[in-house]
């Protein structure tokens, strides 16, 4: 079984200010109107009317009938009357308490795209889906997680393509899975809201430092990178992240200490932003390669899930947007003899287009607070506000479609893929581990965007469908042509010390 990390973080809300009014009448109603003035006197000012059509985000204020609500997330349509409960009741709105006159409400202007390259809106996560309210945010007004983001972004491309590499063939829904990482980040770390562009720590926090202490295993919970993950052995064989040689100078430890690994800290390069979400995407790449070959050795025995997560990927290379992410972040989550894995095995083996959508459907989960069931559906929620597809408000047959935008600006996406692969290591033409450099990594990703078309110096929106399948298709082109110009494979092994 694989535990959770999940933390909140306390929100402050800004008071509001207090109304002055006056109110003038004639003597025999000075006392009712004396009254009156001291009600309205002593309550804040009501924020602006709500209105049906505006889209309120989590933190923002709107008045109805002479009372303060708070948005608890993304909303819009939602009347705060009627739709308000205390936090965590899993209603869009808390009442912030009675209010003097009201406001006006302001006719909203349409939700128009903001200027190119400008990255706005608000990720809400840490929540259970239809079963409470989040408890955290991405403010990405500013641009502070871009580079954050296109590091995740990356290592989730690398996760598809090392799963193409073993398995040739195999499809899945690149939003999802390309995503996984990014969605597992905001779900499993203890503060990514901490997180400042300035730095090289993926979190910044204090507590951080605990998780990564002795025996720990790290952050994203990596507790085998030494051991092999089908045994369960420290043999310098098979499927351990210090046995692949893209990792294995980076991680720190060598073949030589590897079963001693429980007794040492974490290396700290497992909170670099730009190699902790590579070695997770690995890590779930051992997951896939992990559920194929567990019990089939000599001596092997039938596990729970098999053989339908053998048939489930077979039927997967002939079924689009099928549920892959869904099926491997169970296995990462409950773990592989969690009873979802085989049921999930099951539904895949024989899945259809209409098994898929009854799979992807949110009501599958809604209100359901078994959280390894709700785990890849709060990592797909996640996702899906970032990149603006719509998600479930009040209940899981009612969508609204987010206003978010992450500008990935071309110039800095290459900066990031250069400072990714230079955490990454290759074999070179002398027999040595050697470092991937900054030249070669920036002459893959500017070959990759002359090949898909893409500007040098453009702007493309991740939060923009269109946009986002060229940012795939130029870091899948990217990672490709590193690989030939290397000489090498990204998901070779070894079983000594390079």
């Amino acid at each position: 079984m694989r535990t959770t990390l999940s933390n909140t973080l306390l929100l402050s809300l800004a008071g509001a200010m207090l109304a002055a009014c006056s109110d003038g009448g004639s003597p025999g109603v000075a006392s009712a109107s004396l009254q009156q003035v001291s009600a309205k006197a002593s309550a804040p000012a009501c924020a602006v009317a709500w209105v049906a059509s505006a889209i309120y985000t989590g933190g923002n204020s709107a008045s109805y009938s002479n009372v303060n609500y708070t948005a608890n997330w993304w909303t819009q349509g939602n009347n705060p009357s009627t739709d308000s409960g205390p936090a965590g009741s899993g209603k869009p709105w808390t009442s912030a308490g009675a209010c003097g006159d009201s406001v006006p409400p302001v006719t909203p202007p349409p939700v128009t795209p903001p200027p190119p390259g400008a990255t706005t809106g608000t990720i809400n996560f840490h929540l259970l889906l239809g079963a409470g309210s989040a408890q955290d945010q991405l403010l990405l007004d500013g641009g502070n997680y871009n580079d954050l983001i296109m590091s995740n972004i990356i290592a989730g491309v690398m996760y598809g393509h090392l799963l193409k590499q073993y398995y040739p063939g195999m499809q899945f829904q690149k939003d999802y899975l390309y995503g996984s990482i990014l969605g597992q980040l905001l779900q499993e770390n203890i503060a990514t809201g901490l997180y400042v562009s300035s730095g090289n720590l993926i979190d910044p926090s204090p507590d951080q430092q605990a998780v990564m202490g002795t025996g720990q295993g790290g952050p994203y919970q990596i507790n085998n990178y030494a051991a092999d993950m089908v045994s369960g052995s420290y043999a310098p064989a098979g499927h351990s992240l210090i046995n692949y040689v893209a990792l294995q100078k980076n991680i720190g430890y060598t073949m030589a200490n590897a079963a001693q690994q429980y007794s040492k800290p974490t290396p700290p390069s497992f909170n670099n932003k730009y190699y902790g979400p590579m070695l997770t995407a690995y890590f779930h790449y051992n997951d896939f390669v992990a559920l194929i070959v567990t019990g089939k050795g000599t001596g092997g025995w039938t596990t729970p899930w098999q053989p339908d997560y053998d048939n489930a990927l077979a039927n997967f290379t002939k079924l689009p947007d099928n549920f892959l992410d869904v099926l491997l972040n169970v296995a990462y989550n409950q773990g592989f003899y969690g009873t979802l894995m085989t049921s999930y095995s099951k539904l895949a083996a024989t899945a259809t287009a209409a098994t898929v959508a009854s799979v992807n459907a949110y009501s599958s989960v809604w209100g359901v607070t078994d959280t390894y069931k709700q785990y890849p559906y709060q990592v797909r929620y996640y996702l899906d506000q970032l990149y603006d597809n719509p998600i479930p408000t009040t209940s899981a047959t009612a969508f609204a479609t987010p206003a978010n935008h992450v500008a990935f600006a071309i110039p800095a996406l290459g900066t990031v893929f250069s400072n990714v692969f230079q955490t990454l290591a290759y074999v070179n033409s002398a027999g040595q581990s050697a470092y991937i450099s900054a030249a070669q990594a920036q002459a893959a990703f500017n070959s990759a965007l002359a090949t898909a078309g893409v500007a040098a110096g453009a702007t493309l929106d991740l939060s923009n469908a269109a946009n986002r399948a060229q940012i795939f298709t130029v870091l899948e082109g990217a990672i490709g042509n590193l690989e030939t110009s290397l000489n090498t494979k990204f998901n070779a092994t070894t079983n000594v010390q390079l």
